[in-house]
């Protein structure tokens, strides 16, 4: 790659692919901390482990650009960082390509300047910027606290913003390093990830730019005068309806994180489009963005829930998200997933890229990151980037060793290991991918929008539906995939013989009817679970459970620690104990604050129970046949392996695995992580058995056709 750069994702061997100068290229690179110490490519150890990377034949790579390096009083614009940063790639790998990190805020000093951008808050005052060390600073640190930023509302940072990046982008062009340039990604919000300033602990936007934004979304959407509307406040957090906020009363909240959300997607679609008009060649941009499984039970308040915006965009190629932090994906025998739905992005033609943020035993403690030995820390590392490969995606290596500065896989054994990890994705890239996937897994983003916000007001919607039921049904044993509701039709749904709904409890009058009309066809399962349809955003209704469901249902009281058990034969042995669920949703409003207030049951003579509520043995669980498919209801979402394994065993699925292993198959592969090892007998789709000694944390990968151990 020695010419100028242009850069395109287009389809290869069945996978959205890089593409530099008409050539594929496999999407792996290695990437720099976003910390201070450790994010300069051309300085002591993040050189050192950035030729490293290069030695073992990475030539893609990605760094950190921040204006607080480059914009200086009086609009004084000074690329040399940028240039180093592209400089530092080429000295250690001189036909790289590199993708650039590009913040979009505004440094400090304008910040500070210009009080009328801020972003303000409804819990809290908002805190001005303090003066950082000009070596440390603390600015990263800072995004989860609600000091000085720039409202994604504000045209006054937009405006001044979208001039200073036009003037990198024509400077950096006429550069050699330019030349090297394939990507840049728009980094905004909490560590640039698009997250809304201090959304875990806070609640934003009060300003008044995301007033007017608010009053503007509110016109345009019920028509009439709301040019003195405020954004709600603190009510935002209260729900009077159990788990679901009330169509009537609480509509306003539920616009108002609909207008957030849509202000956040609208930036990043705008600087896209600059980007691409003001680069000379072809460019890929891309955005943090599409975060699902693990985004801490704030999604309303500042998660990604405006999916189809950047999906349905052509000035958008890739979207990406560090891997899912829970311990049950990250732990040995954890699937080790990714945060986005991956199978719907690449669905659109898009990239999905996920950031290898796992610690090694010589990284660097973080919050919400777990530290193993050395050879437990190889076989996650193989979980995690292979899962990437076998569902079509790419990675990259994020390097927060040695307090921030890298050197998480400097050891040798790391580094010899993942030359073997790369050799087989390089592989795999270049043969036609598969997808043999037979259960999918059907996720919601505007749910968020009409529920509480925290798991202490709603343990089911986000905690269960999204963080629990999805690792279970990949330590099933099957072939799982996943997408948004907004995409089920865009799936090739013919290959599915079951649909899981987990968390679709909002649907439109349209989404029920086709959903009734199309997704049950050939025979197919669909499995609904706890309260699927009951709000359409203008009132909430037992019917449309029933009506989407096909099992008339009753209201249901629920009790403070619900259990369900399920029958023991239902074609299969399904069995076992739902566990309670704890409803404390703690709003003092509420006389008893210990109930959801309404779960369901089956009240359908056509409809076989096969499991009830414990407090009272009625039914909780059913199962009705059609003459086109079949219906599954679950009161409470199912949270065991073993429960799914069942079911989807009793669907007619294809189960490899029968123990509680980390099990992904897809792109010719087959990926098995054990935690506590032992014998395994793995049986192919052409029934093959493969019998394996495995010990504790092993991860392998074995051939889909022939069982063969490949790593």
């Amino acid at each position: 790659m020695t010419a100028k750069i242009q850069a395109e994702v287009k389809s290869y061997r069945g996978k959205p692919a890089i593409h530099l100068n008409g050539e594929p290229v496999a999407p792996m690179l290695y990437a720099l901390t976003d910390k201070p110490t450790g994010n300069r490519s051309f300085e002591g150890i993040s050189g050192y482990n950035t030729k490293l990377f290069a030695e073992m034949g990475f030539k893609l790579f990605q760094f950190d650009v921040n204006f607080n390096d480059m914009l200086f009083p009086g609009d004084k614009l000074d690329i040399t960082f940028a240039k180093k940063q592209i400089r530092g790639a080429i000295d250690c790998c001189p036909d790289c390509a590199v993708m650039l990190r590009l913040h979009v805020n505004p440094p400090f000093w304008w910040i500070k300047a210009h009080p009328e951008t801020w972003t303000q808050f409804a819990d809290t005052d908002t805190v001005p910027l303090p003066d950082y060390l000009p070596k440390f600073r603390g600015y990263i640190e800072d995004d989860l606290k609600p000091r000085a930023s720039c409202s994604y509302a504000s045209e006054i940072w937009y405006d001044y913003m979208s001039e200073q990046v036009k003037r990198f982008l024509h400077e950096l062009a006429e550069t050699p390093e330019g030349d090297r340039l394939f990507a840049i990604q728009i980094a905004n919000g909490i560590y640039g990830e698009n997250h809304y300033w201090a959304f875990l602990h806070h609640d934003p936007d009060t300003s008044e730019p995301m007033r007017r934004k608010f009053a503007q979304f509110l016109t345009a959407k019920y028509g009439g005068d709301f040019s003195s509307i405020q954004v709600p406040g603190l009510e935002r957090n209260e729900v009077s309806c159990g788990i679901f906020r009330d169509p009537e009363k609480e509509h306003l909240v539920s616009d108002y994180y609909e207008c957030q959300h849509h202000t956040v997607t609208d930036s990043i679609l705008k600087f896209a489009k600059l980007i691409k008009q003001n680069w000379p060649r072809k460019i890929l941009t891309g955005a943090f963005y599409g975060y699902y499984i693990s985004v801490f039970g704030r999604a309303a308040a500042g998660g990604h829930l405006m999916e189809q915006e950047l999906l349905t965009s052509p000035d958008i190629d890739f979207l990406c998200a560090p891997g899912a932090y829970s311990k049950s994906c990250r732990e040995p025998g954890g699937p080790g997933l990714s945060r986005g739905l991956i199978e719907s992005v690449t669905s659109h033609g898009k990239l999905w890229l996920d950031e290898m943020d796992q610690p090694t035993a010589d990284g660097t403690i973080l919050g919400g990151m777990y530290i193993f030995d050395k050879p437990t820390s190889i076989q996650n590392n193989r979980k995690c980037v292979m899962q990437s490969i076998i569902r079509g995606a790419g990675l990259w290596y994020y390097d927060f060793g040695y307090l921030f500065c890298g050197g998480w896989w400097e050891e040798p054994e790391y580094r010899a290991d993942i030359a073997k990890l790369k050799a087989l994705a390089d592989r795999q890239f270049h043969m036609e991918h598969t997808a043999p996937a037979e259960v999918l897994l059907v996720f919601d983003t505007k749910v968020f929008l009409q529920t509480a916000i925290s798991s202490k007001n709603d343990p089911i919607t986000d905690e269960i539906s999204v963080n629990i039921t999805p690792v279970a049904a990949y330590k099933s044993g099957a072939a799982v995939e996943t997408c948004y509701l907004s995409d089920l039709f865009n799936m090739p749904l013919g290959k599915y013989k079951v649909i899981v709904f987990c968390n679709c409890f909002y649907m439109t009058e349209q989404q029920r009817r086709e959903i009734r009309e199309k997704a049950g066809e050939n025979g197919r399962n669909l499995v609904w679970l706890t309260a699927p349809a009951y709000t359409d955003g203008k009132q909430l209704s037992a019917d449309f459970v029933s009506e989407i469901t096909g099992i008339k249902m009753t209201e249901h009281p629920c009790v403070l620690l619900p259990e369900i058990t399920l029958e023991n034969e239902i074609g299969g042995t399904l069995g076992g104990k739902i566990p309670g669920v704890k409803f404390n949703p703690n709003v003092p409003e509420r006389k008893n604050a210990e109930i959801m207030q309404t779960l369901f049951s089956p009240d359908d003579p056509e409809a076989d129970c096969i499991g009830t509520y414990d407090a009272d043995q009625t039914c909780a669980a059913a199962k009705k046949a059609s003459t086109d498919h079949t219906d599954w209801f679950f009161a409470l979402p199912p949270t065991e392996p073993s429960q799914l394994r069942n079911l989807f065993s009793a669907c007619g699925c294809h189960i490899y695995n029968a123990q509680d292993d980390a099990a992904l198959i897809g792109a010719g592969l087959i990926m098995i992580q054990s935690r506590d090892g032992g014998e395994r007998e793995i049986t192919l789709k052409n029934k093959k058995p493969v019998k394996l000694t495995l010990e504790p944390s092993q991860t392998v990968f074995l051939d889909e056709q022939t069982g063969k151990i490949l790593l």
